[in-house]
């Protein structure tokens, strides 16, 4: 392997720890000892990536976020704006299989809000929001629809954090029709 993919490599598996550590015992427990032994990397090397526990956390949250716009922009990639085309495909990107929504397939989601909960990164979450509206805005849908949408999903997705799998996966079918609908008529009116 080269040197970044070595690099890489080395940073999923601190991103791993971060998560898992936050998980278990919110950030208090992410600490660079923890972090070091959870990664099997030298304290050395952590702090060649990260100066401080903050920064690692923050840097963590960051990067769990980019990942998420990253596959939004994917899945909207191509798809031109108007008639809440986007929207729509926004909405299925995220309901169509909602075991994303199940806390088993999205720990690092819920490690991110945890750390979010616990620490000052709302400039993180606003950030993310901010790049979510950009990606819809534009599409024919009014700004109150494109509110309506993102917090029915970010909704379900707490949700589940306390319902069966298959709960869930009803309800998301059932948001997502309905999600759908309020985006083409209010394109269409």
């Amino acid at each position: 392997p080269s040197m970044i993919e070595k690099t890489q490599a080395r940073l999923h598996a601190v991103y791993q720890a971060v998560a898992e550590l936050i998980l278990e015992g919110g950030t208090a427990a992410v600490t660079l000892s923890a972090v070091c032994r959870r990664a099997e990397i030298s304290k050395g090397g952590l702090m060649h990536h990260f100066p401080s526990k903050e920064s690692m956390v923050e840097q963590f949250v960051t990067h769990s976020g980019e990942a998420c716009l990253r596959e939004i922009s994917v899945a909207l990639e191509g798809i031109r704006p108007g008639g809440g085309q986007r929207t729509k495909a926004f909405i299925d990107e995220i309901l169509i299989d909602p075991s994303m929504c199940h806390p088993e397939n999205s720990r690092e989601l819920a490690a991110v809000m945890i750390a979010m909960m616990q620490g000052s990164y709302i400039g993180d979450a606003n950030q993310f929001y901010d790049k979510i509206y950009g990606e819809l805005r534009g599409d024919g849908v009014s700004k109150a629809v494109i509110d309506l949408v993102v917090a029915a999903i970010d909704g379900l997705w707490l949700q589940s954090m306390v319902l069966a799998p298959e709960e869930v996966s009803n309800r998301a079918g059932r948001l997502r029709r309905q999600l759908r609908r309020m985006v083409s008529d209010d394109a269409n009116s």
